[in-house]
């Protein structure tokens, strides 16, 4: 099972001090962690913010993993409307703390539980509305430290202003490329995998200080070989290090080569149940006619089933097949193409 496990999650921190390229954003965290010692701080929230790939969710389970604290994660796969929040974070925000099988106990039984809320500047939409005010006022009240996770947090302080007061905001920065280079040999090493280090070089320069890319870049040269020599460097390109979902979305919509509408998910490097969401809450807008949208919808659909697969098997092979139905599917759905700007929400 753990040799299936996408090398990302195979090899992410297993505590604060396996986190590269960061250190003063550690230090402000651990610091953060340490004022719930005589109860509840001034601050009961961080915010984690910095471009995506930097290490910033992985920070916040290592912090957890280190105090011994149980964790209760909310990401953009769940619907995260002002009821879900209310329910699985709120209450036991407020009524002391709970174990991981849902139940609520007393603090002094089960000691902290961090809240994670990742991706929260992706809270929006018809489907979430409300979201972001029940995530203010969960902060208000709640007893257990709650960590928010960023990659805008300017846009969602645009939106909720009281956040800036609420939540202790920690910048997190791209991680050097020497360093990156050094976490994908030792990564190599333990999968058994002789690489070259012009292909390490490449590939850690290439990703723009995003570590989980330049691992996924690593691990799609490299697994079910021993040996990557410098005629890998062929298959690794270089991403954009400004695409974001919005990018992805617009470039999905407007195109109809399959191959463009992968890459455009590939350079966005965030898994599979976050582009499908940006997806569904955009194609209407985009696809006019109600064939090119009942097609669209099927592919989304299917896409649906193979990360609900992927969920209950525990077999991340399975995301290849969602990305190509959601970004393929959608891109080639259309009869006509897209004239001028797409307004992606």
């Amino acid at each position: 099972m753990q040799d299936s496990l996408p090398w990302v999650e195979k090899y992410r921190p297993k505590g604060l001090l396996d986190i590269v390229g960061n250190g003063a954003a550690v230090a402000a965290l651990k610091k953060w962690a340490a004022s719930w010692e005589n109860g509840v701080p001034e601050k009961r929230a961080v915010a984690l913010t910095g471009k995506p790939g930097i290490g910033k969710t992985s920070a916040a389970l290592a912090l957890a993993a280190d105090l011994g604290w149980g964790v209760i994660e909310l990401n953009a796969s769940d619907a995260r409307n002002e009821e879900a929040i209310r329910r699985v974070a709120g209450a036991g925000a407020i009524n002391e703390t709970f174990r991981d099988d849902g139940a609520f106990i007393k603090a002094s039984s089960g000691g902290r539980k961090l809240i994670i809320l990742d991706e929260v500047d992706n809270v929006f939409g018809r489907e979430d509305k409300g979201g972001v005010p029940a995530i203010v006022e969960m902060i208000r009240s709640t007893r257990q430290p709650v960590v928010l996770i960023a990659n805008d947090y300017y846009g969602l302080t645009r939106r909720a202003s009281s956040l800036k007061s609420l939540a202790l905001e920690i910048k997190f920065q791209s991680v050097r490329a020497p360093t990156v280079e050094k976490v994908l040999h030792t990564v190599a090493v333990a999968e058994g995998v002789e690489a070259s280090p012009d292909v390490l070089r490449t590939i850690a320069a290439g990703t723009h200080g995003d570590l989980r890319a330049a691992l996924n870049d690593l691990e799609g040269v490299a697994r079910g070989r021993r040996v990557v020599d410098a005629g890998a460097l062929t298959s690794v390109g270089g991403r954009d290090d400004r695409s974001n979902a919005y990018t992805m979305v617009e470039r999905v919509l407007h195109t109809f080569d399959v191959s463009a509408a992968r890459k455009a998910l590939r350079d966005l490097d965030e898994p599979p149940g976050f582009a499908i969401l940006w997806l569904e809450e955009n194609v209407p807008a985009a696809y006019r006619h109600p064939e090119d949208l009942s097609r669209a919808f099927y592919y989304l659909s299917r896409a649906d089933v193979m990360l609900g697969r992927t969920v209950r098997r525990q077999y991340f092979g399975l995301w290849s097949y969602a990305s190509d139905l959601m970004a393929g599917g959608v891109a080639v759905s259309k009869t006509e193409r897209l004239h001028g700007w797409v307004r992606v929400q």
